[in-house]
């Protein structure tokens, strides 16, 4: 259990450094409209995740008693997913553009923010299909509910925290500097992780 553990925490954790749609409207929600809206913002990207894991679960539970062949062919598409997820990751050649910060910043607050954040990650649709592979690898394990609860809870929680955490950090300018200095060496490591991840899979569900 403790190997299916440290492979959801590192890649998950993995994919949240690379910035993504997300991340960018943390930005913008921290510097146009304060902290108490970009905090409504974390909070409703982490609804939004627990709600799409939840979906997807509730999906996978469809699938006749998780017969070896559905199984199988979760593993074999969440493998091509992180593949190609991976790749794209290694072979970026992006540049970190962050707004300047205004003077005057427009009104926000934390429910605005919340409903934002949900609504707007709610709405990627690479969030399920992430989780589905993710799902698939897991399922490898064939961890027991209270396991695969504590790895969905531990999953919304990496979220609200990294996010919040990234809203803090937003507001230091030598943080801002770094992160764009380090933004593909962060994709390296991403896609590194994913595209691993995804030839495991691959085989797993090939095999």
């Amino acid at each position: 259990m403790f190997a299916a553990f440290a492979l959801v925490a590192s890649t998950h954790f993995a994919a949240l450094l690379s910035p993504g749609p997300d991340f960018f409207l943390l930005i913008r929600a921290a510097l146009l409209r304060g902290r108490r809206h970009a905090d409504g913002c974390a909070a409703g990207i982490a609804l939004a995740n627990l709600a799409s894991m939840g979906l997807v679960l509730f999906v996978l539970g469809l699938l006749p008693e998780l017969a070896r062949h559905g199984l199988r062919v979760v593993q074999v598409l969440g493998g091509v997913y992180f593949v190609w997820l991976g790749s794209q990751a290694l072979l970026a050649r992006r540049e970190l553009e962050i707004p300047v910060e205004t003077g005057a910043r427009r009104a926000g607050g934390f429910y605005r923010g919340l409903r934002e954040g949900f609504l707007a990650s709610s709405l990627n649709p690479k969030l399920p299909i992430f989780y589905t592979g993710l799902f698939g690898a897991l399922g490898h394990f064939q961890l027991p509910a209270w396991a695969l609860a504590v790895c969905v809870l531990w999953m919304g929680a990496v979220v609200l925290g990294w996010d919040m955490a990234l809203v803090r950090l937003l507001d230091r300018h030598r943080w801002r500097g770094w992160l764009q200095r380090r933004v593909r060496t962060l994709d390296r490591l991403c896609g590194g992780l994913l595209l691993g991840l995804g030839g495991w899979l691959l085989w797993v569900g090939l095999a």
